[in-house]
């Protein structure tokens, strides 16, 4: 009887990836909703955050609101490298009811920025389906 829960193990895999997707998708939506200002700031440099399979860098910035107040912020959305250095200057929005919350600029285009939650969720359905569907 042990040896049925591997039957339903890539079924668990498959629900794990779509469920991690659409957080992810879900949060950057949000992010992006709330974070309606523009801004410039400066980059002061990157927070680190070693896990397992590498290095995450997160971007702290210092920017003014439009109010002229100086804030220093990290971005929530680390990534394993950056094309930018402590000094540059990033174009940013950031939450006028909590400016700590900031969304950086970025060159790519938001379809692009969702595609990472997208093909996560795409990937559990095609684990789920290449196993229970194709087998």
């Amino acid at each position: 009887m042990f040896w049925r829960i591997f039957y339903y193990l890539p079924a668990i895999l498959g629900v794990i990836f779509i469920a991690v997707g659409t957080y992810h998708g879900w949060k950057f939506r949000g992010l992006t909703r709330r974070c309606k200002i523009a801004a410039v700031g400066t980059l002061l440099g990157f927070q680190e955050k070693k896990m397992k399979s590498g290095t995450l860098y997160y971007p702290v910035v210092r920017f003014k609101t439009k109010d002229g107040e100086t804030y220093q912020a990290r971005y929530e959305f680390g990534d394993s490298e950056w094309d930018c250095q402590a000094g540059d200057e990033l174009d940013l929005r950031y939450n006028p009811e909590n400016p700590q919350e900031i969304y950086l600029d970025h060159e790519q285009n938001k379809w692009q920025q969702y595609a990472s939650p997208f093909f996560i969720i795409i990937g559990g359905l095609i684990f789920i389906a290449a196993y229970y569907f194709f087998l």
